[in-house]
């Protein structure tokens, strides 16, 4: 199954970012966001080079760790959502830098230049044969021994919007997302799922190495 092209996910983004930003403004003090964001400072603490959010929405989770972790630390955001990057870019100010782009295509960033690439619920956008060229791509950016933080829908088929959207995303089971991104050049470190309060869908998480 094919997901929604990335006009009809961006104008998904456009149309909901002042309740996307009111969400993110409690659902970052869940203490998981701040765990593996000091989990991730500790494991970087020896790489140079800038951290990339793929998909920074509101820009929240950067905010956090230039807050906790290392407020001297480089930081960038992409988001195919202009409303987005501008929400976050107020936000942010000169802690990070903000621009629109597609977390499948990184071209704006030399290789081998990044210490870390971060994805929180974002590639459930991608289509199964998107999934590993857009890893590849991550790879590419990193550093030997950068690091990658991604949190997704666990599950398999179609995520049910209900009657708010007919945007078509996709669960996929962690073993398909190891699978890719051992192939893509990772070692996975860490993995694990959780339930989230209010959904029907589980968390999966996944810490992981440039090797």
């Amino acid at each position: 199954m094919d997901t929604s092209p990335a006009s009809v996910v961006r104008e998904l983004y456009q149309s909901s970012v002042e309740s996307y930003a009111q969400m993110m403004d409690s659902e970052i003090e869940l203490p998981v966001y701040g765990e593996i964001l000091s989990r991730l400072n500790a494991r970087i603490s020896v790489i140079d080079g800038g951290l990339l959010d793929s998909s920074c929405g509101t820009g929240h989770l950067l905010e956090l760790f230039h807050k906790q972790c290392a407020p001297s630390r480089e930081l960038a955001g992409i988001d195919l959502s202009p409303a987005m990057v501008e929400n976050a870019r107020a936000r942010l100010g000169q802690k990070a830098s903000v621009q629109a782009g597609d977390m499948r295509n990184l071209s704006g960033f030399a290789p081998t230049s990044l210490s870390a690439v971060l994805s929180f619920f974002a590639i459930h956008h991608l289509g199964p044969g998107e999934m590993l060229p857009t890893f590849e791509e991550w790879s590419r950016v990193l550093k030997v021994g950068g690091q990658i933080v991604i949190g997704a829908w666990e599950g398999s088929g179609q995520i049910d919007y209900g009657e708010s959207s007919d945007v078509i995303a996709l669960r996929y089971k962690t073993k398909e997302l190891s699978n890719w991104l051992e192939v893509a050049g990772f070692k996975v470190d860490r993995c694990w799922v959780e339930d989230v309060d209010g959904f029907s869908m589980d968390a999966v998480y996944l810490e992981g190495s440039k090797l």
